[in-house]
């Protein structure tokens, strides 16, 4: 799993939330220590003094939102372990996780282009794999203590809820807390289960 957050120190934070903004708004490509260092207000050549390559830099920021993502998990994986087969609450508890993440755009969208660069980045597609590994891990254990078959159906389900939680950025945002409301009831109506995800 991911380093815990409150591991950083208080610049290394300010700096990979700043990253998480600048990758977030500006793509990829846009992800530079100069970036970084204006978006945090901080004297120019103060991120590569914490994270020397970009590489190195790429990779802390996918930990921080690998880990910023996991605590909201690991939390709502322990509400729904406590009320098993409550089909109306886990679609409460999901949907509720899911529009706050949805107050928080410049998370989300830096987890899609982590996710796009992972693909062509071993080292960032290992952080990201451990770290969904863990979260389809702890989906299969509510599953199953809800009485489900959680071995076929946790990585569908993860993938589905994301898919959601992406797509819903695509809305209006009006539009958005009901999109993920009715579509988190239809997966989880689906699949007669009360399981968590990202």
């Amino acid at each position: 799993m991911s380093p815990r957050n409150d591991d950083l120190s208080p610049r290394r934070r300010e700096i990979l939330t700043a990253a998480t903004t600048v990758l977030a708004q500006q793509g990829n490509r846009g992800l530079t220590h100069r970036a970084v260092d204006r978006a945090a207000g901080i004297p120019e050549g103060s991120s590569s003094a914490y994270f020397r390559t970009r590489d190195a830099l790429l990779g802390a920021l996918g930990d921080f939102v690998a880990a910023r993502l996991a605590l909201d998990v690991e939390a709502l994986g322990s509400r729904l372990t406590s009320c098993p087969g409550d089909h109306e609450r886990a679609v409460a508890e999901v949907s509720r996780l899911f529009s706050r993440w949805l107050e928080q755009p410049d998370l989300l969208a830096a987890r899609l282009e982590l996710t796009v660069a992972a693909t062509r980045d071993p080292g960032l597609a290992d952080r990201f794999t451990r770290w969904r590994d863990d979260l389809v891990g702890m989906v299969r254990g509510v599953l199953v203590e809800a009485g489900k078959d959680g071995e076929g159906s946790a990585e569908t389900l993860v993938a589905a809820l994301d898919g959601v939680l992406l797509a819903s950025l695509l809305q209006p945002p009006r539009r958005r807390r009901t999109f993920v409301a009715e579509s988190v009831e239809l997966l989880l109506a689906g699949i007669g289960a009360d399981p968590p995800v990202s």
